[in-house]
């Protein structure tokens, strides 16, 4: 039972972190004016930017930011 919470936890975590790195990927896109937010195809945009060039690097300014 012990163990399988941890899991739970750490999958939680995970799932946590990804998420944070998309919206700061995102932010950062709308910042930066890579994506602009008044356009239709904004959205679209925002899926497919990639400013950075590591998940792990808008994980970290996520969290430090």
């Amino acid at each position: 039972m012990k163990s399988a919470m941890i899991l739970m936890l750490l999958v939680a975590l995970a799932w946590t972190a990804w998420r944070l790195s998309d919206v700061e990927r995102e932010r950062y896109a709308l910042l930066t004016g890579i994506c602009d937010a008044t356009e239709v195809r904004a959205i679209e945009c925002l899926r497919t930017a990639e400013p950075r060039i590591s998940r792990f690097w808008d994980l970290y300014y996520g969290l430090v930011d």
